[in-house]
């Protein structure tokens, strides 16, 4: 047996989130390679996209039970296979339909990412020192989307898409190489001892926290660059550049709100701030629709979105570790993922319509910048339910 250390588990944990989420990256930067090949339109990609995010949300809070009881290893081994199960079906598809069934199916590793790698961090890690794990093991979503940006389009232009989707396999076969000889933990397999607990009242005011701040990244990440495009002026190039530093913001303020939110701030003050960024760098869009500020301010807002509700799971997800009892760690993560994840299936085509019928972005930002604003106040609800007894 091999036990975990601080490193392995880190690496472990950021691999399999962007296994588990790649999916979601991958059907937007080959678009046009599966519009080309399937004669499909646009809206079909995108429904792609709401297929694994839609079924990743209503299977986490079942997949969440799943984990209590088949303990964190055997769980983390089960996305793994189902991301290389999945992924392969992707590039094998020989037909839109038959696709359309398998995105499906990438929600199994998407809905049951986060209750296994957040209980195999319970299980490796004490309660003070999981916050830069935690950090890491979240960053692991933008790595992916990073990776994905770098190597789809690459050997999809050498090669094509399939081919391109086949490469992604070495992540999740190395990480399943690293989980052999792992133990279990101590408290696993849990069968049973999670029966008459209720998920703390916290951890559901993080799932409501969740779903707003879903609905919000979904339509903020969805249409920043094109609303730099079509709105401000900026070269595709340049939106690009957007998204990029989204992402690279995002995983050094993941690390950081991890640790900070453990150690000095507490997690219900951190969510309240994250949500208070966010609503600036929406209220900037606003103004920068509105034409009353220059379109420069996008960038700023672009920061202060990647430190904001781009990071909120890695303290989210520390939240649910700490707030949990021992046995109900993977059932909270499924609740907390259920908003989250359907958050994001909803955000993006209700601020898409937005802009159809009004012809202009900012009553859509202002809307991002409400739902931040109810961020904060659920952040604050967090705080004070954490201190009360709730079974």
């Amino acid at each position: 047996m091999r036990p975990f250390t601080r490193a392995s588990l880190a690496a472990v944990t950021a691999a399999t989130m962007a296994v588990a989420t790649f999916p979601q990256v991958m059907f937007g930067l080959l678009a046009a390679d599966l519009i080309a090949d399937f004669d499909v339109e646009r809206w079909q990609v995108g429904a792609l996209v709401t297929a694994t995010a839609g079924t990743g949300a209503l299977l986490s809070p079942t997949f969440g039970r799943v984990t209590d009881r088949l303990g964190a290893v055997r769980s983390t081994i089960g996305v793994l296979f189902a991301g290389i199960a999945s992924l392969t079906l992707v590039a094998l598809s020989p037909n839109y339909l038959i696709l359309f069934g398998v995105a499906l199916l990438t929600g199994i590793p998407q809905g049951w990412g986060n209750p296994a790698t957040n209980t195999l961090i319970v299980d490796n890690v004490a309660p003070g020192a999981r916050g830069v794990v935690t950090g890491i093991k979240q960053s692991g979503v933008q790595m992916g989307t990073f990776i994905g940006g770098l190597l789809l389009p690459t050997v999809a232009t050498i090669w094509d898409w399939r081919v391109a989707i086949a490469s992604f396999l070495v992540v999740p076969i190395g990480t399943l190489l690293a989980m052999r000889g792992r133990p279990e933990g101590a408290h696993h397999p849990l069968a049973g001892s999670g029966k008459g607990l209720r998920v703390p009242l916290a951890v559901r005011y993080i799932a409501v926290y969740g779903a707003l701040a879903g609905l919000a990244t979904s339509a903020t990440f969805t249409f920043l660059p094109l609303f730099a495009e079509e709105d401000q002026g900026w070269t595709g190039f340049q939106a690009g550049f957007l998204v990029a530093g989204v992402g690279l913001v995002g995983v050094a303020a993941r690390i950081t709100w991890g640790s900070a939110s453990e150690r000095w701030f507490g997690h219900g003050k951190t969510l309240r701030v994250i949500a208070v960024l966010t609503t600036i760098s929406a209220l900037l869009l606003a103004l920068a629709s509105l034409g009353a500020v220059s379109s420069w301010v996008l960038i700023p807002a672009t920061i202060l979105f990647g430190i904001g509700f781009i990071s909120w799971n890695a303290v989210g997800m520390l939240a649910v570790m700490d707030y949990s009892p021992m046995g109900l760690v993977g059932r909270g993560t499924g609740l907390v993922l259920l908003g989250f994840l359907l958050g994001l299936a909803i955000g993006a085509p209700l601020m898409g319509f937005s802009v159809d019928r009004l012809g202009v972005y900012w009553p859509g930002w202002l809307s991002v910048a409400v739902l931040s604003i109810s961020c904060a106040v659920v952040a604050g609800r967090i705080r004070k339910a954490s201190t009360l007894t709730d079974s």
